[in-house]
């Protein structure tokens, strides 16, 4: 038995090699760091006490995992010699429990790093880093204590085999549960700093290595996702499908655990010490330059080293110099160097880095993160012509296919997920409801706020943001099977598509002839979901394979990992773009831009027109929505999902059709027809329900989806009209009355519990029906239908307040005398 102990295949020599590499090389960096400030610059942070703690549990997770090699990590259970079973359970228990506050320190010395910059950089960016550092700080703690507690009683980790009644949690599932957090907060450290970088007034080539610099934390994200690779690898053979509760879920009783883990706790490793070299380089300057000045001295004259060192340190701490010092042998090309660095109006990089580079000139810190409010250089929105118009609506509908791409790929998994973990009715249902709660709460929480408060561009960064996070959340679902993690990621979902419509529906409305905002937002509508239709043919197979296998689930999150990326890549795209904007001045002006000259806005008892047109319009999306998602209920529980997908195909086909008629009929009289359509094929799929299959439900529920397809985006453009600066709290009220469908999901799911989907569709009758009074009130109400539709009277448009006839101006027409 000795012989086969000793004997087989190991990893320990590459653990161990790797262990003495990565420590060694984040100490040199550390050691660095502390010559920069102690030596050079003869002050000490905050930020450089809490990396050498994260430096101190890093050398302490090495020595463990060396140790662990010893006793049997990265060997098969056969070479493992029972007696050293137990060491081996005890080092893995520490090595997992100084993972995270190794992290946690690493992450916070960054972040107070940050902090001390906001003297330049202004509130947004200090409150960002602020958000990060409570995030970073409270999930790294809760994650540290499941870890110490991973087995109750807490003695029972440290026993091998473990005894009867211990409740362990696995560690490889809690490892890959905690996996999101740590992805977004690195890329929240990662981008945090990019736009003040990229917004100064510094040569291309010093902003541009200045990046690099900071870029290179990006290292730290590459190696977690190797890190989760390795991970998922090891899960595979021996996780249990189960939750946290799971007492028979320890991954530590599984056969080979020691040898399939040890890469995972390797590159664990490995993260923490890239980590911290990466949190030491924007600090490593003084070092630099008192490295460069000491190989110029070496081509002169002899200089002593304490010499060279109070130099250098005078040069840092003046920042420029007029200048040679009459002590020294630098050259003087060296100080020239650094006046050029201090522009006028700048500050020193000892203000910025506490280290010897300039910043040059920084925009005001209200405007740091530049069109976050709207900047005064920006083309209104408002006056675009056709052909300005173009762009920026192509960058938006490209962002929409984005959106509906990964919207159709979410669905999808709703419905794998609903499988695997065998929901029950009421809890598809509670999720879906979660999922529209998001409506409620984007718009009357955070939403509103920003979209009044600074821009379209802003409001869209923020719902990709929070949309990206929301997918991430989807890993500890589907790694514990776990059902409040599921509607958790829901919600968050449900609150970045809120937000997103926020900022994409008055931005669409407003961008181009006042005449076409309807048009508009129905071909927004429709690429949305061209996206949704296209990601049922794309992702179906590829990414989950068969329904019956529970670790689909587990694989499918690197397509998610890409989905979220691919949202951030595009926030970042939409920051980096410049798009027009309009502020409220602008929108005041816009009120009689979609209004005809001399149209009286109040009725005889003094009710301005525009807002009951905004009260109809709201009334009305608190009845669409149900019927639409009371539809989606519908679908996943009597059609097959390539019916489901003609289904998303007929909602999308409708907005296309109707953006076409728009083009030669009146809005209103497009959304009266469709609206009648829509009530005509709603009753005759309730009184048909009893009486046909499933086929002809999937009928039903394809020309219901056709007709009520267009009403939303028709609705919300022609409600925008003559609102002027109310434009922004309207759009924000019309999206806030989608959460209506949270509650009435309840009751047609209610109904659908039956034998019979009849009564779901007399519900959705009695929802449909309603809605006939906003194309009425439009088509009859003479000073209704003059508002709605009076830029199309060609008589009725006067010339511009510059003097020039609206075809002159290139068709912006917004601002009308």
């Amino acid at each position: 038995m000795s012989n086969n102990v000793e004997d087989g295949i190991s990893r320990s020599g590459t653990i161990v090699a790797v262990a003495i590499t990565v420590v060694t090389l984040s100490f040199f960096a550390v050691l660095l760091r502390l010559i920069s400030r102690l030596a050079l610059l003869r002050r000490a942070t905050l930020d450089d006490f809490f990396i050498v703690v994260a430096w101190l549990i890093a050398l302490a997770m090495s020595i463990v995992m060396c140790l662990a090699t010893h006793y049997g990590l990265g060997k098969h259970d056969q070479y493992i010699h029972p007696e050293r079973r137990g060491t081996l359970q005890r080092l893995q228990y520490v090595f997992s429990v100084l993972y995270n506050p190794a992290l946690v320190a690493t992450k916070t010395s960054i972040l107070i790093f940050y902090l001390s910059l906001t003297s330049v950089t202004g509130r947004i960016f200090k409150s960002a880093t602020i958000v990060t550092l409570v995030v970073v700080n409270v999930a790294g703690s809760v994650l540290a204590i499941l870890n110490i507690i991973q087995c109750l009683p807490i003695d029972t980790a440290f026993q091998y085999p473990k005894p009867d009644g211990a409740r362990c949690i696995s560690i490889l599932n809690l490892a890959l549960a905690s996996a999101p957090v740590n992805i977004i907060t690195d890329l929240a450290i990662l981008f945090l700093p990019l736009p003040t970088f990229t917004s100064l007034r510094i040569p291309k080539r010093q902003k541009v290595v200045l990046v690099f610099i900071f870029a290179t934390g990006g290292f730290v994200t590459a190696v977690d996702v190797v890190r989760i690779a390795y991970l998922q690898q090891a899960s595979q053979i021996g996780v249990h499908w189960g939750n946290l509760n799971d007492t028979q879920d320890n991954n530590m009783e599984d056969p080979n655990f020691f040898w399939y883990a040890s890469q995972a706790i390797m590159w664990s490793l490995v993260e923490v010490n890239i980590g911290i070299t990466c949190a030491c380089i924007p600090t490593l300057k003084p070092v630099a330059c008192w490295a460069a000045n000491y190989l110029q001295s070496r081509s002169s004259i002899w200089t002593s080293p304490r010499k060279l060192l109070n130099t250098s340190r005078q040069q840092l701490e003046r920042g420029s110099t007029t200048g040679r010092p009459e002590d020294t042998t630098i050259d003087r090309r060296s100080n020239q160097h650094f006046n050029n660095l201090r522009e006028p109006g700048g500050g020193r990089f000892s203000q910025f880095l506490h280290i010897d580079i300039n910043l040059g000139t920084i925009p005001s810190s209200e405007n740091i993160f530049s069109d976050l409010a709207r900047s005064p250089n920006l083309e209104s929105l408002i006056n675009l012509s056709t052909k300005q118009s173009i762009r920026p609506l192509l960058i938006i509908n490209t962002l929409c296919f984005i959106i509906g791409f990964t919207e159709g790929t979410l669905l999808d998994l709703t419905c794998k997920f609903r499988v695997l973990t065998e929901m029950t009715q009421l809890q598809i249902r509670v999720t879906y409801a979660i999922y529209y709660c998001g409506y409620f709460v984007a718009p009357v929480t955070f939403g509103w706020i920003i979209l009044q408060k600074y821009s379209f561009k802003t409001t869209i960064i923020t719902g990709l943001c929070i949309y990206s996070c929301g997918m991430l959340i989807f890993w500890p679902s589907a790694v514990l099977g776990s059902l409040p993690a599921f509607m958790a990621s829901n919600l968050i979902i449900g609150t970045g598509i809120a937000t997103l419509e926020l900022g994409i529906n008055p931005f669409v409305a407003l961008c181009g002839r006042p005449d076409y905002p309807e048009v508009r937002l129905n071909l927004s509508y429709f690429v949305r979901g061209l996206g949704g239709t296209v990601s049922q043919f794309v992702v179906r197979e590829p990414i989950f394979g068969s329904f019956g296998n529970p670790r689909t689930l587990i694989i499918a999150q690197w397509e998610y990992l890409g989905l979220a990326v691919l949202c951030l890549i595009s926030m970042l795209v939409i920051y980096y773009l410049h798009l027009p904007d309009a502020d409220n001045e602008d929108l005041s002006h816009h009120s009689s831009g979609w209004g005809a000259i001399d149209i009286p806005r109040t009725t005889r008892f003094k009710f301005n027109v525009t807002y009951i047109i905004l009260a109809f319009g709201i009334a009305t999306q608190l009845f669409y929505k149900p019927v639409e998602t009371s539809i989606g209920l519908i679908q996943i529980s009597y059609l097959s999902p390539l019916a489901r997908v003609g289904a998303q195909a007929c909602l999308t086909a409708g907005r296309l059709v109707a953006a076409i008629i728009m083009l030669f009929l009146k809005p209103r009289h497009v959304l009266a027809l469709f609206q009648f359509a829509a009530v005509a094929v709603t009753v005759a799929a309730a009184v048909a329900a009893s009486q046909i299959d499933r086929k002809g439900v999937a009928v039903n529920n394809m020309l219901v989806l056709f007709f009520i397809s267009p009403i939303y985006p028709t609705t919300m453009g022609i409600c925008l009209r003559g609102l002027g600066a109310r434009i922004k709290p309207a759009s924000v009220a019309i999206v806030a009355a989608s959460s209506a469908a949270a509650i009435v999901l309840s009751v047609v799911g209610k109904l659908l519990d039956r034998s019979t989907c009849r009564r779901a569709w007399l519900l959705m009758v009695g929802l449909v029906i309603p809605m006939i009074v906003f194309p009425l009130y439009l088509n009859m109400s003479p000073i209704a239908r003059k508002l709605a539709d009076s830029v199309r009277d060609k008589e009725s448009q006067p010339a511009s307040m510059d003097g020039r006839s609206r075809d002159d101006s290139g068709g912006g027409g917004w601002e009308l005398t």
